[in-house]
């Protein structure tokens, strides 16, 4: 998930006082330095013993009050390549894919947006994130995002990402059959009505098997839709799919999460874990505001930073050591590349 969903984490689970410490130093594959500077971060990193991490834009779309794709953090990032490693197109390419329709796409378009891409990729990315066919707004001021999965701009980023080796980073709240918004959401400017989107997801992660398609947020789910069986379904579908974990334990409105209240691991999701363990990663949905002017939801879910690696680090603990050593850290220094 990304920054709407993290002022819905309240934390509700009684957790020790002192969690179990991280198996090893861990990569945290979903983070968001609003502030630009990479300070924060890594002063944290060396108190929480994670060993890398992945940085991205949030993704955002036109008429919302814009944060910068990755140009505000990218020179400390390269200055760091075996500690950070980042994505852009969430504050560029995104807004692209939702100005238009899917009919709408014409060459201009299509040159204009794979120029951005390849620049992203110049520039040192290791893919494009945060990128998001749909996402529910949590809250006033939100906007809901809603695009077809396999829009012919996603087509062609997963044609630009399996020619380079990249990822796509991908927020998608799953609707596997048409169902009624949740009460808890009808707050914030969502359809009544939620419209089927599984068929479409697909069609992406089949149009171009080169590109590895990280689908962010495994665990935290808003709808209900996204289980271990229909996980289990996809990644044996499609070997290219990957997915994120973000920890939703403590979040009363999220559902299908991996840990229990009592601090203990679903059984239905180990069994998909240790079944598909070399297509995880964590992705914490950490932000960083230090020293960011002003008030907004950046500062309000900076605030959740903490449990969430409080949560990363019980979930390692929890999990067989091969199977902890592959999601903590060894997928990801693949996927994105990082220095060793």
């Amino acid at each position: 998930m990304n920054w709407h969903f993290a002022l819905l984490l309240v934390p509700v689970v009684a957790w020790s006082q002192t969690p179990p410490a991280a198996p090893a130093p861990y990569v945290d594959a979903h983070v968001h330095p609003l502030a630009g500077s990479l300070q924060e971060p890594s002063a944290v990193m060396q108190q929480a013993g994670i060993r890398a991490m992945v940085l991205m834009p949030p993704p955002q779309v036109s008429g919302m009050r814009r944060v910068s794709d990755y140009e505000s953090f990218v020179s400390a990032a390269r200055e760091q390549p075996g500690r950070f490693a980042f994505l852009g197109g969430g504050g560029s390419l995104n807004p692209m894919i939702h100005d238009v329709a899917a009919d709408g796409v014409d060459a201009a378009l299509r040159e204009r947006f794979a120029a951005r891409a390849r620049k992203i990729l110049a520039d040192g990315g290791a893919g494009f994130g945060e990128m998001s066919p749909h996402h529910l707004a949590a809250r006033p001021g939100h906007p809901y995002e809603s695009a077809p999965a396999d829009h012919p701009l996603f087509l062609l980023l997963a044609d630009i990402a399996a020619e380079h080796g990249a990822v796509i980073d991908l927020h998608f709240d799953l609707v596997a059959k048409e169902a009624t918004l949740p009460a808890v959401f009808s707050t914030a400017l969502n359809p009544s009505v939620l419209r089927p989107n599984l068929e479409g997801f697909e069609r992406l992660l089949a149009h171009n098997r080169g590109a590895r398609i990280i689908w962010a947020h495994a665990g935290a789910d808003p709808l209900g839709h996204w289980t271990p069986q229909i996980s289990r379904d996809l990644l044996s579908r499609h070997p290219n799919l990957h997915m994120s974990i973000r920890m939703g334990g403590g979040q009363s409105r999220m559902q299908n999460l991996m840990l229990s209240r009592d601090g203990s691991l679903e059984p239905a999701w180990r069994a998909v874990l240790e079944e598909f363990a070399e297509r995880f990663v964590l992705g914490g949905d950490q932000f960083f505001v230090a020293g960011l002017p002003g008030t907004g939801p950046g500062i309000e879910f900076s605030r959740f930073a903490p449990i969430q690696r409080r949560q990363q680090a019980i979930f390692l603990s929890l999990l067989a050591p091969e199977v902890a050593r592959k999601i903590g850290h060894e997928n990801a220094l693949r996927l994105y590349k990082l220095k060793h």
